[in-house]
């Protein structure tokens, strides 16, 4: 049981070293409790879901040959507001400058940056799941 805490404290102190993840994750897990032991892992995989859909709306709107930076823009600044609110560092900090490729309306940015989007969810998706599989082993053993 200690190791598997120890695997989740190293885990996170590692995504939070490397900017995936910031104080604002960890104080979501600071909210999972006995009354609701499985708010972590819903309010990941909502974050996932939520992001992929994003990511393959910004692709398809960036595609198009005079795409509307303004329709861009507010959905940046949904995903910007989400993965900050989630405390997904890196990703709110591409959507800023997604947000300011936007504005000046420099298609071939906005579309390098939502590669870079990608690439980053792809990441922290990755050591999510690497987080939930150790959650799932932390409550089976019976652990807080």
């Amino acid at each position: 049981m200690a190791a598997v805490h120890q695997d989740i404290e190293a885990l996170l102190s590692q995504s939070v070293q490397e900017g995936l993840l910031d104080d604002q994750f960890l104080q979501l897990i600071q909210l999972q409790d006995d009354s609701n032991p499985d708010f972590v892992s819903e309010v990941v995989e909502l974050y996932f879901e939520d992001s992929a859909s994003k990511i393959d709306t910004l692709e398809q709107r960036l595609r198009e040959a005079a795409p509307s930076y303004s329709q861009v823009d507010a959905l940046v600044h949904q995903f910007k507001g989400s993965s900050a609110s989630f405390g997904a560092h890196t990703m709110a900090g591409l959507c800023v400058q997604l947000r300011d490729a936007c504005h000046a309306h420099n298609q071939p940015a906005c579309q390098a940056l939502v590669t870079q989007l990608r690439a980053s969810f792809a990441v922290l998706k990755g050591r999510l799941e690497q987080f939930m599989a150790l959650e799932a082993q932390r409550k089976q053993l019976g652990g807080r």
